[in-house]
């Protein structure tokens, strides 16, 4: 069994295996990247955004400094913000659940925190 292969599995792995290094790596340069867009560049901004996460749906903001390990194992919906300040550790790829909108969830395994209350109109 690889390193990544290992990692995939949940188990013990190495993470300076080349192949775990360069998810890593391929991670921060991106990270980096759209963090060095200017904020009122949203062109440019989703483009990196739609190469580091695995999808997004329409209206994906991520606002700087946004740092995460893989990138391919963030899925997200349409008008996704992810506020100042943000680390998603995404090494594994596991899938829970869907998660609803206007909800914050935390910890590993995720777990709903709470309900935002919808000040969007309709």
């Amino acid at each position: 069994m690889t390193e990544l292969e290992k990692l995939r599995a949940g188990l013990e792995y190495d993470f300076t295996a080349p192949e775990v290094d360069a998810l890593k790596l391929n991670a921060v340069k991106l990270c980096q990247k759209l963090d060095a867009i200017d904020v009122t560049d949203y062109a440019a901004k989703e483009k990196v955004i739609r190469e580091l996460f695995g999808s997004a749906g329409e209206n994906p903001v991520v606002l700087p400094v946004f740092n995460c390990d893989n990138g391919k194992n963030i899925h997200v919906g349409d008008n996704f913000l992810a506020n100042y300040n943000v680390t998603i550790l995404d090494i594994r790829e596991v899938w829970m659940k869907d998660i609803a909108d206007n909800s914050l969830v935390g910890g590993i395994p995720a777990k709903l925190i709470k309900i935002l209350p919808n000040d969007v109109g309709e």
